[in-house]
């Protein structure tokens, strides 16, 4: 009986209440929100503006060829619903590895909040949808992206999207 008092007090601890929040996967409902990147958007007449939990990664296999994306940042994450008390509207930015140093001439820009969408799109191999062009400032851990071009639905688009740091990616696993 001691000891069965003793395992409840431990999971009740506020170290093993900190395992349990470290633990939660990001983006999944009940995870702490940690703004990890500032959006401003414009398509159309509609602003949209926000810190945001976004994932921005850096993907170092990719080449200029081999059709993965250098930067790829996407909010909210994969498969998760913003939280509340965050932005509601979605994006996405896509940049391929440049061809020649610091010209990223290849990207694919999504936004949508209900009705309203948002859809450029110049990679190679693929429908081109919309036209504009992405400019990439690397700062520090991160780096700010301004896209500026019209949707394929016709609106014009102003995006600057700021992340903070690209973490690096985590094996299978892990």
């Amino acid at each position: 009986m001691l000891r069965a008092l003793a395992i409840l007090l431990l999971a009740a601890s506020p170290l093993s209440a900190q395992r349990r929040a470290v633990s939660a996967r990001r983006g999944a409902p009940a995870a702490p929100v940690t703004p990890t990147a500032d959006a401003s958007i414009t398509l159309g007449s509609k602003k949209y503006q926000g810190s945001v939990d976004a994932n921005c990664t850096r993907d170092e296999r990719a080449t200029a060829t081999n059709g993965r994306f250098y930067y790829h940042i996407m909010y909210p994450w994969f498969g998760a619903r913003p939280a509340p008390g965050q932005p509601q509207w979605q994006f996405e930015l896509d940049v391929s590895r440049p061809s020649r140093p610091n010209v990223f001439d290849r990207f694919v820009f999504s936004f949508r909040d209900g009705a309203t969408s948002g859809t450029i799109q110049n990679v190679a191999n693929a429908k081109r949808m919309g036209s504009g062009t992405v400019r990439v400032t690397p700062h520090g851990e991160g780096a700010r992206f301004d896209v500026t071009g019209r949707s394929q639905e016709g609106d014009v688009v102003r995006a600057t999207i700021d992340c903070a740091s690209f973490p690096s990616s985590e094996g299978a696993g892990g």
